[in-house]
């Protein structure tokens, strides 16, 4: 722990009201405000999306506020005096991170609907890391504003991941399914 510590101190060596200001507003994106987003656009392009994606987030958040009961970890601000609260206060417990999970969970169905629109290897690999690094900011903001340990927002990727492209794999098999029974 004193390694996640470190590296949170280090992050918030660099404080500035900008820095503060930017974070807070990256953090809002990747929280219920980006998914809420993503369903009203979701139901203007494919419904289909909007429901698989509702149906697998859920899922993941009853996941993550399990393991959040369950391990009981400390926010970085309540373990040591050298780590600031930035922003919201939180009375939650820290593992695994909920903005993380609920980020992760949008680049992954994001990702998936963009590569239903495009096909180009260049288009495709431009899509990967656009959606790498809003959820890469949205984990360096977790930690900056003191909310989250590195392996909190680790975790919280890690259960998006698995639980993300499960959804998407059931929601790809639900489309093939309702083709082929289309078909006959």
């Amino acid at each position: 722990m004193e390694f996640e510590i470190k590296i949170i101190e280090f992050l918030q060596g660099g404080r500035t009201p900008f820095f503060d200001a930017s974070f807070q507003v990256i953090s809002l994106v990747g929280s219920y405000i980006g998914a809420v987003a993503l369903v009203i656009f979701f139901l203007f392009t494919k419904k289909r999306y909007a429901f698989f994606f509702l149906l697998t987030y859920g899922f993941a958040y009853l996941v993550q506020s399990i393991m959040k009961s369950t391990i009981m970890r400390e926010r970085p601000f309540n373990v040591t005096d050298t780590i600031a609260n930035i922003g919201d206060t939180v009375t939650s417990f820290s593992m695994p991170s909920g903005h993380v999970v609920c980020a992760t969970m949008i680049a992954i169905f994001l990702g998936a609907f963009l590569f239903s629109e495009y096909k180009k290897k260049g288009m495709r690999v431009m899509i990967v890391l656009a959606l790498a690094l809003y959820v890469g900011l949205v984990m360096l903001s977790r930690m900056y504003l003191g909310k989250h340990f590195l392996t909190d927002v680790l975790a919280g990727a890690g259960v998006s991941l698995v639980i993300g492209a499960l959804g998407v794999v059931l929601m790809l098999f639900y489309k093939k399914a309702d083709t082929n029974s289309a078909c006959h």
